[in-house]
């Protein structure tokens, strides 16, 4: 995914979780965080960021906040909107790469399944339903990527809804777009989301794949890349 117009700039401050304040050459810009995350770890005050000029007169902002240089070595995107957009263009071009994953006859985003909506419903070839909830990851420490960053309560109604679409007789993935390419293993905050820990616990006793696939990141492009490993017990602290 190539973003059309990427300018870099310097963090300043975040005076609320939609907007910030950085430096872009000579004038101090608002630009609209593309996270409502926590990502404290990231927008540290002097953090060089890549931010995408979409100027519109519908719009209080003409920039998008998307990535940060985390500690001046590594590229780190943080666009919520982009880990399913990596994910539809990669199975529009029969380059997602998932375990078991069938050819597909139908495939279509945002789609009602009980009384959620998850990211994208398929059809095997042979009339199988298939499910997908991708959950974007910006949280990193010494390698270990988590989910989530802040708590959630959306999240474990997903992995539930997943659960049971498999006890239906349907196949379904839980998929995790980490957003960045160093991680060398991913898992849960156990400590922050122990409900979400203990429904994807139960979600792959009955058959549901948890994933991680990682991404190639660049200030301006971003690359669906390779699998990382999931392990829910993996032990994960976040940076004081």
């Amino acid at each position: 995914m190539q973003y059309e117009d990427i300018k870099l700039a310097t963090f300043i401050e975040r005076p609320n979780r939609f907007i910030a304040h950085c430096q872009l050459d000579d004038e101090v810009v608002t630009v609209h965080v593309k996270n409502t995350g926590r990502s404290k770890e990231l927008l540290v005050p002097g953090t060089q960021v890549a931010l995408n000029y979409q100027p519109k007169k519908t719009r209080k902002t003409d920039y998008d906040l998307v990535a940060v240089k985390k500690q001046g070595q590594h590229w780190i995107n943080i666009d919520s909107q982009l880990p399913n957009q990596l994910v539809k263009e990669a199975q529009l071009t029969h380059q997602l790469q998932l375990p078991d994953l069938p050819a597909l006859s139908h495939f279509k985003p945002e789609t009602v399944y009980h009384d959620s909506r998850l990211d994208f419903w398929g059809q095997t070839q042979s009339g199988q339903d298939l499910w997908i909830e991708v959950k974007g990851v910006t949280l990193e420490n010494n390698g270990v990527a988590a989910f989530p960053d802040a708590p959630t309560v959306r999240a474990v109604k997903h992995v539930h809804e997943l659960t049971r679409a498999v006890q239906k007789g349907a196949m379904a993935y839980l998929l995790f777009v980490v957003q960045l390419d160093y991680a060398h293993i991913m898992t849960i905050y156990r400590e922050r989301a122990p409900k979400l820990t203990e429904a994807i616990e139960t979600a792959q006793q009955a058959g549901v794949h948890v994933v991680a696939l990682d991404c190639q990141v660049a200030p301006d492009e971003v690359v669906l890349r390779r699998p990382v490993p999931f392990d829910l017990h993996a032990q994960f602290e976040e940076t004081k």
